[in-house]
């Protein structure tokens, strides 16, 4: 009985791995042809270009959580840069302010039958940290080229989209091209703090007049990367269909205070300490969202054979894959709800016993989960009494719906993309990990895509809020390219 049982099972598995391994070499690719890309010529004068992006980061248009501490100053002064350097925009688009800072143009098109599309990007950056600026190899608000980056707060995020935007539809007017679809240019003056003042009042206002539904709506959101991808030799565009949700919950421990000469078996700052530990050491558990599942889906059929059996066969290595993404931060947050602890207070001297402390812990949440469920399940995890959990702030966000990432819109996306930056570049939908203005639009399109035409340095993300953010110059010079094609290929979705 042993023997043929063992001849059974031997022949089950190699069934399977033929079952497997067929399964994998049947993957086809997802990837779009280019095709010609017809159309006036829009020449962009190279060197002016990067000199309107310099002088655009050498004013500083920093947004804070308090309106008061804006400058509101430099967005006016942004705004006249603009009308200066794009007369053809500013003589033939309508231009608003919206909610006080943020810009509206729109570009009627020739056939108002036509469903919009909306291009978005945003106008603030965040501030510098004190005691950082000598740490930069240039100043932050220097604006520097030195021929191969532009250096300087916003260069990436997202100030180079905005100009590079405005350069293309410049271009693009000065070659005499006129749309058949509307496109509406929206740019936001507060996306560091949440947007709702910027993007949220254009998305009302557009809302009010009838504008939507967009045939797609393009904010910021991925980029083309190298090396993120194991098993993937070529570049890597990667295209927000999704991003995650936000909550900021607040632990606080009540202490009683006194004299640290007879202190507590644990201090109000000991207890928070726990809770910490708690919420730390078990993080919430990692599985595949839609947006994730579609990611490997286009992404598999481009990668060797091994590769393409694990993806293609989810159903049976799915564990294994999670494992190997949670190994790194990057990879962990598209699959599962993070913790970061941010902001830690208690205690005023080294004698005194703190009367209180509190920490505050930013998550940031996957789809299928909420922040309803985000605050249960911590309480759950810290299990203690003396530990009072709560909402903490305004920017609680549940994740945002799953744009499409088979229907036209995406298709003439990834076409885009591969005709400006080359055919050998993979396009996949992927889940984005932070927030953007383009939450404002959910649900209002099946097509809000979150993607910049930017090649990323390994170090990008570091450099995008802390020193030494830059740009590519060439980088910066194929985005302008791609905005010019969106626009021209929108015609013919």
């Amino acid at each position: 009985m042993k023997k043929p049982l063992a001849v059974a099972l031997v022949s089950l598995v190699l069934a399977m791995i033929m079952v497997m391994g067929g399964r994998g070499l049947r993957l086809d690719s997802l990837q779009p042809t280019p095709g010609r890309t017809d159309g006036p010529s829009a020449e962009v004068h190279r060197e002016a270009a990067i000199a309107r992006l310099s002088e655009a980061v050498r004013i500083p248009t920093v947004s804070f959580v308090d309106v008061d501490q804006t400058d509101s100053a430099s967005f006016r002064q942004l705004h006249g840069l603009f009308e200066a350097a794009y007369p053809r925009v500013h003589a033939t688009l309508e231009k608003e302010v919206v909610g006080g800072l943020s810009l509206l143009y729109t570009w009627q098109g020739t056939d108002p039958s036509l469903e919009p599309i909306l291009l978005m990007g945003h106008q603030d950056v965040v501030p510098v940290m004190p005691g950082t600026e000598r740490d930069w190899t240039h100043p932050p608000f220097a604006g520097v080229s030195d021929g191969e980056y532009v250096w300087g707060r916003g260069t990436i995020d997202d100030k180079g989209a905005v100009v590079a935007i405005l350069e293309a539809v410049e271009a693009l007017l000065d070659a005499g091209y006129q749309p058949r679809r509307t496109v509406y240019l929206a740019f936001g003056h507060d996306e560091e703090v949440g947007g709702m003042h910027g993007a949220g009042e254009i998305s009302r206002v557009l809302e009010v007049r009838g504008a939507e539904p967009y045939a797609f709506v393009l904010d910021e959101g991925g980029a083309v990367t190298r090396g993120m991808m194991p098993g993937l030799a070529g570049a890597l565009a990667m295209v927000g269909i999704a991003e995650k949700g936000s909550v900021d919950l607040e632990l606080s421990v009540e202490g009683a205070g006194g004299h640290s000469s007879s202190p507590p078996a644990s201090t109000s700052i000991g207890i928070l300490a726990e809770a910490i530990s708690a919420i730390e050491g078990n993080p919430f558990p990692a599985r595949f969202s839609g947006a994730t599942e579609k990611m490997f889906e286009y992404v598999a059929p481009e990668m060797g054979l091994p590769a393409r059996i694990l993806f293609a066969n989810l159903w049976a290595f799915e564990p294994v894959i999670i494992r190997a993404l949670v190994r790194d931060p990057a990879t962990a947050a598209l699959v599962r709800t993070t913790t970061a602890v941010t902001i830690v207070e208690g205690g005023v001297r080294a004698n005194q016993l703190p009367t209180g402390a509190r920490a505050i812990a930013n998550h940031r949440i996957v789809p299928g989960e909420t922040p309803e469920t985000v605050m249960e399940r911590v309480r759950s995890v810290i299990d203690d009494d003396r530990v009072r959990v709560r909402v903490y702030g305004e920017g609680t966000r549940s994740p945002s719906p799953v744009s499409d990432p088979d229907g036209d819109a995406f298709r003439l996306l990834a076409r885009t993309i591969r005709q400006v930056m080359g055919d050998e570049v993979v396009v996949a939908p992927y889940l984005v990990i932070g927030g953007t203005d383009a939450k404002h639009y959910s649900g209002r399109s099946p097509g809000v895509f979150r993607f910049v035409p930017v090649l990323m340095e390994a170090d990008a993300l570091q450099r995008m809020h802390g020193t030494d953010e830059r740009i590519p110059i060439e980088s910066y010079l194929l985005s302008i390219a791609f905005f010019q094609q969106i626009i021209r290929n929108a015609d013919g979705l």
